[in-house]
């Protein structure tokens, strides 16, 4: 299940001006959001495999940009941005609050909400989809250099390891959600087109993360199209990474 959230300024006349790595702060509205229905998701999540997935992603802003200046962007009008989950509980709650909620603190900024809609399902009964990525898709390994350092790979579309990941990643996600062993196999990624402009290297707290957008096909059993579609493929997907629309 996924919707969209549209927001505007609270003062109609002024830009919305936000960090230019709003991840966090989008995170952070959802948390804050189903904090007290679902007290325990941002520290424990599902687990997994001693794992801990939290089972939703968000998009990118979209909006009018204006300009981008000393970190920050700017947007003129409203802005938007969507949500989905497998929990159908978790987005009625999120979508319920919101529109509870008089004003929208988003990173110093007053925002209304401006509505909240309900983006229909989609059809993956042909077991083969094109998907566009609308936030970046991140996939990597962490390494240990010679001298005992830990260090971070992230892989580009074109590396095997980047669809065996998201394969493997997608399987997990399939057996939380209690999928036969034969489906989670049932599942292949490739990419389409990727340029790298693509390429998308956001902060988050202190880390650099690094992620594709592009476009992506995916081909399997209907079942796990849709966890991709729901949970979002690759990593940090409710750090607002990986999430995919039909096109």
């Amino acid at each position: 299940m996924r919707i969209q959230v549209e927001l505007t300024s609270k003062d109609t006349n002024e830009n919305i001006i936000l960090p230019l790595h709003y991840n966090k702060v989008l995170q952070g509205l959802i948390y804050n959001s189903i904090r007290i229905n679902f007290p325990n998701l941002h520290d424990y999540g599902y687990p997994s495999a001693g794992r801990k997935i939290k089972l939703f992603v968000f998009s990118r802003l979209i909006g009018k940009v204006v300009t981008i200046r000393e970190n920050h962007i700017i947007f003129n009008g409203p802005v938007a941005f969507k949500v989905a989950s497998p929990d159908s509980s978790f987005i009625e709650t999120l979508a319920n609050n919101l529109l509870h909620m008089p004003v929208i603190n988003l990173a110093g900024m007053g925002m209304l909400l401006r509505t909240v809609s309900i983006q229909p399902q989609a059809d993956f009964s042909s077991g083969l989809v094109r998907f566009k990525a609308i936030s970046p898709v991140t996939v990597y390994s962490t390494l240990v250099t010679p001298d005992g350092r830990k260090k971070t790979y992230y892989y580009h579309p074109a590396e095997k390891e980047f669809s065996q990941q998201i394969k493997a990643n997608l399987g997990r996600k399939g057996e939380l959600l209690g999928l036969e062993r034969d489906i989670l196999q049932n599942i292949n990624v490739n990419k389409v087109m990727v340029r790298n402009s693509d390429q998308k290297i956001v902060y988050f707290k202190d880390t650099i993360i690094k992620g594709w957008m592009g476009i992506y096909e995916l081909k399997g059993d209907p079942r796990m199209l849709s966890i991709a579609w729901d949970c979002g493929i690759g990593a940090k997907n409710s750090q607002g990474f990986g999430m995919l629309e039909c096109i």
